[in-house]
């Protein structure tokens, strides 16, 4: 082959490589969901008749935001349906996401079967350190027969009704009375690490995500240069610099280092604040 012509394809091919971890293909439409008028509705809720008995249900509605509608129970994924049956006595949060991916969250609903034991979350503390999370939940329990024992998820059982060093986030913990009948808590524990935007958030994505043709302003791509764009497409940052699938010229080595991905995580779940 003539060099030349070698020589062009090879620029064509480093260019068109270029390109594909570029792409805006896969890239979020940016939204601000602080601008959204989602909202999230308790229709019903039905007890469980006895203790021990998984009948009770309960029933949400949305509105606002842009439909169609998805609905999750706690930490499950989301469907589309918007009742949820088969429930034991506890304390539950239901959270709608839109199609434009906004989020929002219903008050926990607490279910209560007859002589069984009441709980809720007494105490929330935030998480307020990135690097070492610190945040806590304390359960409080009345009724049914003492003493209890708690687990947090699916750890073992334990005698303390409060558990430490957690991060932001949904937790469940179960409750067991001396008779044994169960009650769960579910409770999120919100996240107040102070990280900043200014020095330690956009260093990052000047560093690794801002390149010539690629989140610079000079595309179709979100231009992370601007504070609004990046905080219009906070949670699908979060997601992805998560699991790794951006940078996408950093995915082949693994992505971000875990330090990184985490002041970003801390950050969007402080609120993705202009700090």
């Amino acid at each position: 082959m003539n060099l030349k012509y070698r020589s062009l394809s090879l620029i064509t091919v480093v260019a068109l490589l270029f390109y594909m971890s570029c792409s805006s293909s896969d890239e979020p439409t940016p939204f601000d969901c602080a601008t959204s008028d989602l909202a999230i509705q308790l229709i019903n809720s039905t007890n469980p008749t006895t203790c021990g008995t998984n009948n009770g249900s309960i029933q949400v509605s949305a509105s606002g935001g842009m439909g169609p509608y998805q609905f999750k129970l706690d930490n499950a994924a989301f469907s589309s349906t918007s009742t949820f049956a088969n429930l034991g006595g506890g304390s539950f949060v239901i959270t709608v996401k839109d199609s434009k991916g906004c989020e929002k969250q219903l008050a926990a609903v607490v279910l209560t079967a007859p002589l069984g034991p009441t709980a809720n979350a007494s105490t929330i503390l935030p998480q307020t350190n990135c690097s070492n999370p610190n945040g806590s939940i304390t359960a409080n329990v009345t009724g049914g027969q003492s003493p209890y024992k708690y687990k947090l998820g699916a750890g073992a059982f334990v005698s303390s009704s409060t558990f430490a060093n957690l991060k932001a986030g949904m937790y469940m913990i179960t409750v067991e009375d001396n008779t044994g009948c169960t009650i769960t808590i579910n409770a999120q524990v919100p996240s107040n690490t102070g990280v900043s935007y200014e020095t330690q958030i956009k260093p990052i994505l000047q560093a690794n995500c801002i390149k010539s043709t690629c989140h610079d302003g000079s595309s179709s791509l979100p231009n992370w240069s601007n504070l609004s764009t990046v905080q219009a497409n906070a949670q699908a940052i979060k997601l992805r610099t998560g699991n790794g699938s951006m940078p996408a010229d950093q995915v082949s080595t693994g992505g971000l280092p875990q330090n990184l991905r985490d002041l970003i995580a801390c950050w969007v779940d402080d609120g993705a604040k202009d700090n």
